[in-house]
This record gives structure tokens, C-alpha cells and sequence, in this order.
């Protein structure tokens, strides 16, 4: 478990190079090879500041042509971690954040969940559209061909579809 309670960080600051791999989000992220998180932690009063990198190499299948392919990524970051909000009469205030509140974090209790930090990180560093590479031309949508290996003769209007019932009433109302 990756908790650090800032009351034990030196006034130098703490390095740390984390080890324990129990934070890494198996469930939802596949990777391949050697997991690197390091972290260095500094206080300023009642805030943390914590900067840290993650690198590691994702493996995804690619959301057009259905192929494997791995993703190195390298993700730097960092937090600000405000300890200054546990007093119990500010809890119950509504506190509105400006830009330059963007990573600050309130937690509810006088801790550092660095394994929640690192798991947000890797999370954020998931694509939404997983492709092999930008040009990724996917299959075909008639005969399944991967278009990146090759070409199909398919001629692109033979496809069954539900759809194409109401296409041909829009047609026939267009002609009349």
C-alpha cells in the first residue's frame, strides 16, 4: 500500500522509485514489460507538492483493423496535494476551484494515496480511440479484408443492412 502521511516527509523532500506494483490497474490496462513509477514528494506547509512519471509499454488491439499493437507511453505529472482544507468547518463549505486549481487535490483524510495517483495516471494515459497508427485504414466493411494488407474488390453496395429498407423509400420519394 502506497500511503505517505506528509507529517513523515523530510523537509529535503522524499525520491522514491515505487516498486510494488499492486496499485497498477490490471483490469482495465494490458502492458508489456517493466512498469517504471518514480515519484519525489516536498512540503510546503500545509501542501504537497508531488511531481512523478510512469513508463510503461500498453497493449491494446487496434479499434479498426482488429490487429495487436503495443503503446509506449511516458507520462509526467504533477499534484498538489492541500492539507489546509481539513478544518472541519471548511468540510461542509462548497469550495470553487479556478484554473490554477487544476491538479490540487483536497483529500478527506491527513494521507497521500500515491497508488490512486499513479492509477489515475495510467488511466488518463489510455487513449479513447485505440489505433495501431493514424493511417490505419481497418477492414473491410463487405468482406472482412484488412485494407492495410491488402485490397478486396469488393465494389462497396452489397451490404445488407437493416438501413436499406428505408433508403429506398427515401429514394422513392425523391423520384416522385
Amino acid at each position: 500500500m502506497l500511503r505517505v502521511n506528509p507529517a513523515e516527509i523530510p523537509e529535503d523532500g522524499l525520491s522514491l522509485k515505487v516498486a510494488d506494483m499492486s496499485w497498477f490497474p490490471r483490469r482495465e490496462v494490458s502492458c508489456k514489460g517493466e512498469i517504471r513509477a518514480e515519484l519525489f514528494l516536498k512540503r510546503s506547509g500545509e501542501k504537497v507538492f508531488v511531481a512523478g512519471s510512469v513508463k510503461l509499454v500498453m497493449l491494446f488491439v487496434c479499434d479498426r483493423c482488429l490487429e495487436s499493437f503495443e503503446l509506449p507511453r511516458e507520462m509526467d505529472f504533477q499534484v498538489i496535494y492541500d492539507f489546509a482544507g481539513e478544518d472541519p468547518a471548511l468540510q461542509d463549505r462548497e469550495h470553487e476551484c479556478d484554473i490554477n486549481e487544476v491538479d490540487v487535490v483536497f483529500p478527506g483524510e491527513p494521507v497521500i494515496d500515491l497508488g490512486h495517483l499513479l492509477t489515475q495516471q495510467v488511466i488518463l494515459a489510455v487513449p479513447q480511440k485505440r489505433l495501431c497508427r493514424s493511417d490505419c485504414l481497418g477492414l473491410c466493411p463487405e468482406c472482412g479484408e484488412d485494407l492495410n494488407k491488402t485490397r478486396c474488390d469488393c465494389k462497396g453496395g452489397g451490404v445488407d443492412s437493416p438501413f436499406n429498407v428505408l433508403g429506398g423509400l427515401l429514394n422513392q420519394k425523391n423520384s416522385n
